[in-house]
């Protein structure tokens, strides 16, 4: 074999070797203005179609929003049972100023003189604060609201703790926690 012909046989197994491949030249663009015109089939690709109504969610409020309150009425006696997890924060005994007005709009019913249970009740967990001087301190404050707007009430005031349950807790199940935290106003007509 010629040394030509070596040459160029070992040239070629080397550009083979590093991965070398042959192409057509890059064009030097200086901007924008020197690109060439994309094809059709370029710009089909780069449309995208967008139909909104699959992507339009409409959202119910049904089960969305939690009332403050529940009230039963079973042989004669009323019980409001109003959410403690609404009313206030974790741990704590203090109402929100807006609670008042809904607190009040919930016994304006109740006939004048009527005797009042007041029942502040807490899940079994213990938090920061104990159970009973906080299920005692919701019951207080709920009571202060009855006392300030229906002064004709008598209010008996109990701090109740876990020790009446309204469900059975589980502790897999938030909601059942949730439930048993409560204060509740009862009184018979």
């Amino acid at each position: 074999m010629n040394v030509k012909r070596r040459g160029a046989v070992t040239v070629l197994a080397l550009a083979v070797a590093f991965g070398f491949q042959a192409g057509p030249a890059q064009a030097a663009y200086d901007g924008p203005q020197d690109l060439p015109e994309p094809t059709a089939e370029q710009l089909a690709k780069s449309v995208v179609s967008w139909d909104p109504s699959s992507s339009v969610r409409t959202w119910s409020m049904d089960k969305a929003v939690s009332p403050v309150e529940q009230v039963q009425t079973k042989a004669g006696e009323t019980t409001i049972s109003l959410s403690t997890d609404i009313l206030f924060t974790p741990d704590s005994s203090k109402l929100p100023v807006t609670a008042a007005a809904r607190i009040t709009s919930l016994v304006d019913k109740i006939p004048q003189g009527t005797r009042v249970r007041v029942l502040g009740h807490t899940d079994s967990v213990k938090g920061e604060v104990d159970n009973k001087k906080l299920s005692k301190d919701r019951a207080e404050a709920v009571a202060a609201v009855l006392e300030g707007e229906r002064s004709d009430l008598s209010l008996d005031v109990k701090g109740m703790a876990a020790t009446e349950p309204a469900v059975r807790e589980d502790p897999k199940d938030p909601s059942s926690l949730a439930a048993n935290r409560r204060v509740e106003i009862i009184y018979r007509k």
